[in-house]
């Protein structure tokens, strides 16, 4: 399933838009690292020499080596959500960059996929602040008051809105159009006959590509080889209008991976991109609605510690389900205040069918709630891993009033 974020940008998680960033971040990293400019440098020919203005005059591919880790470096801290509007915003400089240089020699998929990746990273930097699930968000968390702090704990489910994605999408979206429209029109002027989608047509693009593939005979059928040069126009046209009508874009993009995955089998192209920029559209927050515990489970913390509640959040936003009741210890019912075992100024706790579990144990409880961290979960569980954990919990324990704006009023 997708999500048409133009009809509805909010979501009851944050995990749809956190997982975007992260698969835009790892793509364009993966992007980057293939060049070799120093290579690239080397061949002195421009195929569209109006962009070779890009170019630097002096040691380029040193130049442009340099951009190129820069690049990488800024677009992992964009991955972990650090400083997002800065390292979105310059890298999307950097790309843009690089972008034109690449296309001094090549103008394909390759390089235009570049410039998809620019738009969508300043959408990323203009609404920075709507990404909760990221570095910047707990850093903002330092400024918040134990009240407010407090709330976030104990309110529950929330909604989440994303205009980076509302707005990416609306420019995939036009991208795909005007590739339509492109087929429709030429120079300006309607071709009543949309010679693109005859069966002559799409069996001589077929075949100047590959003549050879395991889909061939589709070439030899007319019907098929009409029904795909029409299809391909509804898909491009109809991805903006089902976009800007509001209504579901799910069969529009799994027809889009279709016409991608043949154009593998017909004319042995890959757009491997293709399938890298439609993911960032997918509903992940109901997989992973699917994967978090339906156990109900207790945790109570100190809420007169900023720090304490700080730690807090993200498992907070992560409990998409309310299976996590968070407590105060000033309200702690008594079957959990009133037990010898347990020391609520000492550690935080969480309580799961009459168990308990302290400090270090607890946040690897809690950690258990949420599937996707099983791989955590399991090294926390080591011997040395758990001697290493409690010792640094209990150091933080200790001196979280002095070391830690602990702020215990």
């Amino acid at each position: 399933m997708f999500v048409n974020y133009f009809a509805d940008d909010e979501r009851t998680s944050p995990i749809n838009l956190a997982i975007a960033r992260a698969i835009l971040g790892i793509w364009l990293i993966w992007k980057t690292v293939m060049y070799d400019w120093r290579l690239f440098v080397e061949v002195p020919f421009h195929q569209t020499p109006e962009f070779a203005w890009a170019v630097p005059p002096v040691a380029p591919g040193l130049i442009l080596t340099v951009e190129k880790w820069i690049l990488i470096g800024l677009l992992i801290g964009f991955v972990l959500g650090y400083r997002i509007q800065f390292t979105a915003g310059v890298s999307a400089f950097l790309l843009a960059h690089l972008g034109t240089v690449r296309a001094t020699q090549l103008t394909s998929g390759e390089t235009e996929s570049l410039f998809i990746g620019v738009y969508f990273l300043i959408f990323f930097a203009l609404f920075s602040e709507t990404d909760v699930l990221s570095v910047d968000s707990l850093r903002r968390t330092k400024h918040e008051s134990l009240d407010t702090l407090r709330s976030r704990l104990e309110s529950g489910a929330a909604s989440y809105r994303m205009p980076a994605l509302k707005w990416s999408l609306v420019v995939i979206a036009l991208i795909y159009f005007g590739s339509g429209f492109d087929k429709i029109f030429h120079s300006g002027i309607l071709n009543p006959t949309l010679e693109f989608a005859t069966s002559e047509n799409i069996a001589r693009i077929t075949t100047s590509y590959r003549s050879d593939g395991p889909l061939q005979f589709v070439t030899e059928n007319s019907i098929l080889m009409r029904m795909g040069g029409i299809g391909t126009l509804v898909l491009e046209l109809g991805f903006l209008i089902a976009v800007l009508v509001g209504i579901t874009i799910t069969p529009v993009i799994v027809g889009l991976f279709g016409f991608t995955v043949s154009n593998v089998l017909l004319l042995g192209i890959h757009f491997v991109d293709v399938y890298v920029i439609l993911l960032l559209f997918a509903a992940w927050d109901l997989g992973y609605e699917r994967i978090v515990r339906v156990r109900q489970i207790d945790v109570v913390f100190d809420e007169r510690c900023q720090f304490c509640m700080r730690s807090l959040v993200p498992f907070a936003i992560l409990d998409i389900n309310n299976t996590v009741t968070f407590l105060p210890q000033s309200e702690a019912p008594d079957p959990y205040s009133q037990r010898n075992d347990v020391d609520f100024e000492r550690v935080m706790y969480v309580f799961h069918n009459g168990n308990s579990y302290e400090g270090y144990y607890a946040f690897r409880e809690l950690l258990r709630q949420y599937r996707c961290f099983f791989p955590v979960v399991w090294f926390m569980g080591l011997s040395f891993v758990e001697d290493f954990g409690n010792r640094i919990y209990r150091y933080v324990a200790e001196n979280r009033g002095t070391k830690f704006t602990c702020r215990v009023e």
